[in-house]
């Protein structure tokens, strides 16, 4: 099969999944878009909470898609930081439509930055790995919206290709999509099980992964799952490389981003032990001067998280 067909298929897949957002998800896209001043050219809307659905009472995860970071932060070290690892995380909330405080978590990366690296361009797997799990986009722009289609079936194609060579045998559809999000959780700062999380994810949307997996490998099909070749040790060892290396890269990165954001997302440190405590249980009191100086404490609670078995 062509790339261009193999593309063609995934697109058509993820094209079919988009859908309107919902009301508590609009209430926060037009805050993001008030404290901006129209500076974004496309928000993402993924994660848990769209895993979950309209009614969860999570906190709403965004990406937004800028021009320029100068755009947003102006001249000075977060347009820097930013440039370097992007991201950069925001706090924003809405009243929602029955009148509850809704809360999201957004990202803000320039158009250009998301558009390399989602699409491969990247050797950490962050973005790749992140929008090959189902999005909605959020774009008026006709042309716009098409190329970040292209970008999203880029993103699964590349993720598959980066995780099938560690895979021999007849499996099911659905192991190449758990193994390569376990592979890509271990490279980031995550306090959940590694195996676990991406079981339960896959499983979320068992039959939307499994229809990108024929798509991808249609002539392996065999019988309920598809069957890998065995591509030799030579490729196999590369892949585990790769993927052994942005475990050392990952890792330092997340805690160059877990620090940058402090700098950038506003009550920073309590989503942080939100987040820490919904995955792992492990929960820890902090002090106001904690919440005001987060750096200063970062140490003392690191250790205090660890002991309670929050990173793994």
């Amino acid at each position: 099969m062509s790339t261009e067909t193999q593309l063609a298929d995934l697109r058509a897949i993820i094209e079919s999944e988009q859908r309107p957002i919902g009301d508590r998800a609009e209430a926060l896209v037009a805050e993001i878009r008030r404290k901006h001043g129209g500076a974004e050219k496309a928000l993402l809307f993924y994660g848990s909470s769209l895993r979950a659905g309209e009614a969860s009472g999570k906190m709403l995860d965004f990406y937004v898609l800028v021009g320029s970071y100068r755009d947003v932060h102006g001249f000075g070290l977060k347009q820097l930081g930013s440039f370097l690892a992007p991201p950069s995380v925001h706090y924003c909330e809405a009243d929602g439509p029955d009148g509850e405080r809704l809360r999201s978590k957004y990202s803000i990366v320039s158009l250009s930055a998301f558009r390399r690296r989602a699409r491969g361009g990247a050797f950490e797997s962050m973005l790749w790995a992140r929008f090959a799990q189902p999005t909605i986009l959020i774009c008026e722009d006709h042309k716009l919206r098409d190329d970040l289609l292209d970008t999203l079936a880029m993103a699964s194609r590349h993720f598959l290709n980066e995780t099938a060579p560690l895979l021999t045998g007849e499996l099911e559809e659905n192991a190449i999509w758990e193994r390569g999000l376990m592979e890509s959780y271990k490279t980031e700062l995550r306090p959940e099980d590694a195996s676990g999380r991406s079981k339960q994810i896959v499983a979320k949307h068992a039959d939307r992964y499994a229809q990108l997996a024929a798509a991808m490998y249609p002539s392996s099909r065999s019988g309920a799952g598809l069957a890998f070749s065995d591509v030799g040790a030579l490729r196999r060892n590369l892949c585990r490389t790769r993927w052994f290396l942005r475990r050392v890269i990952g890792k330092p990165m997340g805690a160059f981003r877990v620090l940058k954001a402090f700098f950038t997302f506003d009550a920073g440190l309590d989503y942080v032990l939100e987040k820490i405590k919904s995955h792992s249980g492990a929960e820890i009191e902090i002090s106001d001067h904690a919440r005001k100086y987060p750096l200063l404490h970062a140490p003392v609670l690191a250790w205090r998280l660890f002991r309670k078995g929050a990173f793994r």
